[in-house]
């Protein structure tokens, strides 16, 4: 017996590409059991900043340097 899991992304929309026959319709039926809708890093500016505090943080963590 298997258990799998399938994480899926595309930053195109897969029902767009399935009537454009790009897209296969049962793989659409097997991955769309949760859509989780993520807006753009462009749409979320006020993002920016807590994502580069965070990166900055673990980057100097990581490599044990003093916070610039």
């Amino acid at each position: 017996m298997v258990n799998a899991r399938v994480i899926a992304a595309s930053n195109r929309d897969p029902e767009t590409l399935m009537s454009n026959e790009g897209f296969r319709h049962d793989l659409l039926y097997r991955l769309n059991v949760i859509n989780i809708h993520l807006p753009a890093l462009r749409e979320r500016r006020e993002d920016i900043l807590l994502l580069a505090d965070h990166f900055l943080r673990k980057h100097t963590l990581q490599n044990q340097t003093p916070p610039g």
